[in-house]
């Protein structure tokens, strides 16, 4: 019998739960700073605007370590199989750990 192709999106979950990793670490490393500046807004202020200018100095420089932490921990759940749709099947554990 042959084997039927099955579509695996391998590469576009990869993409997927790196943009959410850049989200996840971007909101770690600026929100305090987003926080304490919303928490200090003029009661006359535009909140729309304050908002963008707030999230906007927050994340100045920060945006590479973002990504850097982002790369980073997806090398680490990849490597270590916990992310789903991206985990290895038994037989290629088992033919990677025989070579």
């Amino acid at each position: 019998m042959a084997s039927e192709a099955k579509f695996e999106p391998r590469f576009t979950l990869v993409i997927v739960y790196f943009f959410v990793a850049l989200l996840v670490w971007g909101l770690l490393l600026a929100g305090p700073e987003m926080l304490e500046a919303w928490g200090e807004l003029p009661p006359d202020a535009d909140p729309a605007e304050a908002g963008r200018e707030a999230v906007r100095n927050a994340l100045r420089g920060r945006m590479p370590t973002a990504a850097l932490a982002a790369v980073i921990s997806m090398g680490a759940l990849i490597w270590l199989d916990v992310l789903p749709g991206l985990r290895r099947k038994a037989a290629d554990r088992s033919r990677a750990s025989n070579r």
